[in-house]
């Protein structure tokens, strides 16, 4: 865990994040400035951090009362929050922070938390919340008063929301919003797909540049949403989230998936990919692995179904048993 507060924002990281915010706040915003946005966000978290400290700097400014409002000399209160300020964004932060609107006092620490491939993770957060990280993982949290947010890069991560109908709990995971009160679930990012699974509770799912915008998908126990960034469409299934959380026990479960999907989910806990032969990759697979090491994963694999697999010099190769 590490406190990005602990630093000032350098100059040019500052004005790069001024002007997504201007970006964005625009009016002609289009699905690809999100998504040019959200791979700008997973290059660092400091990105995330010189953000959000933008974003602080204008809802400061909207909600100062008119005395604090002459300590910005030239400064005009904006239109709506999606006027467009192009040109004169980075000034405009600087008079503000020289102003003396230290922000950083106001706004709750954004803490970020992270793990190595293969290692699992149990953060207990300062709301109640507990948030379990699969390997390879990583999101920043912060508890503001109003809201408590979630932003994930790469991650998967179990959710065991403490109930607080006064905070809601809300995550970002690419291009879809995640929000709840108090429930248990699943979120998967990985490589532009998002998965949601319910366990307990409601979840609704919203697209991340309209989150007043009517849910896409209200989610139940046993419950699950898949969206693929940047596509439209989102399609909600039955799913079995005890299965779906398994690896939170050292185990994956497979319940009639194909082999291609189950060689997917094996990649993200091996360090070779793993490629399926053209006539192995639709055989169903019900099984229960263990999580371990790479050959004692392929060797169970091996045990439950009639392939092998083949060591080649980038990957391992499944196929059929001759």
């Amino acid at each position: 865990m590490s406190d990005m507060n602990d630093k000032p924002i350098p100059g040019p990281l500052r004005d790069r994040a001024a002007a997504w915010y201007a970006r964005l706040s625009s009016d002609t915003a289009e699905d690809g400035d999100w998504l040019a946005f959200e791979v700008w966000l997973a290059e660092s978290p400091h990105h995330l951090r010189a953000y959000e400290a933008v974003e602080a700097i204008w809802l400061a400014l909207d909600e100062a009362p008119p005395s604090a409002a002459t300590n910005v000399a030239t400064l005009r209160p904006r239109p709506s929050r999606r006027a467009v300020w192009m040109g004169a964004a980075a000034a405009s932060l600087a008079v503000a922070v020289g102003a003396g609107l230290v922000l950083q006092s106001r706004t709750p620490a954004l803490q970020t938390y992270e793990t190595a491939f293969g290692e699992r993770r149990v953060v207990q957060l300062a709301d109640g919340s507990k948030v379990t990280l699969n390997g390879g993982s990583r999101l920043a949290v912060r508890l503001g008063g109003k809201e408590r947010q979630v932003f994930m890069a790469d991650a998967e991560a179990v959710f065991d929301v403490a109930k607080d109908p006064g905070r809601p709990f809300v995550i970002q995971a690419g291009d879809r919003q995640i929000r709840v009160v108090g429930t248990e679930f699943d979120v998967l990012r990985h490589q532009g797909e998002v998965r949601v699974t319910v366990r307990r509770g409601v979840v609704e799912v919203r697209p991340a540049r309209k989150p007043d915008a009517a849910p896409i998908a209200r989610l139940v126990k046993g419950q699950a949403l898949l969206h693929r960034e940047g596509k439209a469409g989102d399609t909600v299934h039955r799913a079995d989230p005890d299965a779906t959380m398994a690896w939170t026990q050292g185990q994956l479960v497979f319940k009639g998936e194909t082999l291609a999907h189950v060689a997917r989910t094996l990649s993200r806990y091996v360090h070779t990919p793993i490629v399926v032969a053209p006539e192995a990759q639709d055989l169903p697979v019900t099984a229960v692995l263990n999580l371990g090491d790479e050959n004692t994963m392929l060797d169970s694999l091996s045990a439950f179904l009639p392939v092998q697999a083949e060591r080649q010099p980038d990957s391992v190769r499944l196929s059929l048993r001759r």
